[in-house]
């Protein structure tokens, strides 16, 4: 039961703003107009069906209620509300789809966190991830992991949110050669 909760959780904080981008999207349209745009894959079909889920009233925005409903433990309700807390960034008690896909990476990394020590270990990390899933899943573990210690700190996970830097361009295709300078 514990595991299927955690996996339902991570499911949600994978999905959801998915399918908030697309309830936006929908905002103010006729309920038979056409969408914009297609379903673009399962992930985004399941976002839908998970946000619809827990959308009670279908207004298009989450409360706190709406948003622990999935949880019964009182050490998950807690953890929700501090989610939900960091989630709300207006503070009116609901979770916008502008709000909720510009979260902050701590919103995501501790419903990972299950034990809360701060870490993410690879079990974790991996934990509610299909078999499919997992290849890639280790590779990123990995590459965030920059201190090898098979954990990740938050900052760590914040720091492998970001795309790599890129190289600078050579201005003109020419290598930049500093002018001497001269003595007055």
């Amino acid at each position: 039961m514990k595991i299927a909760l955690h996996l339902l959780a991570v499911a949600l904080f994978c999905f959801v703003p998915l399918a908030l981008a697309k309830a936006a999207d929908d905002a103010g349209k006729p309920k038979d107009a056409p969408t914009a745009k297609p379903a673009a894959n399962k992930w985004t079909e399941m976002a839908e069906k998970n946000f619809k889920m827990l959308d009670k009233d279908g207004d298009g925005s989450l409360t706190f209620d709406e948003f622990k409903s999935t949880r019964k433990k009182p050490e998950a309700i807690e953890q929700a509300e501090q989610i939900f807390k960091l989630i709300d960034t207006d503070g009116d008690g609901k979770v916008t789809l502008k709000e909720f896909i510009n979260r902050p990476a701590e919103a995501r990394f501790k419903p990972m966190d299950r034990d809360n020590n701060g870490k993410v270990t690879w079990d974790e990390f991996k934990a509610g991830r299909k078999a499919e899933e997992l290849e890639q899943a280790e590779q990123n573990f990995k590459r965030m992991d920059t201190d090898g210690d098979k954990c990740l700190t938050l900052d760590e996970f914040k720091a492998g949110q970001k795309p790599p830097a890129k190289p600078a361009k050579k201005a003109g295709g020419k290598k930049f050669q500093p002018k001497p300078v001269e003595n007055q």
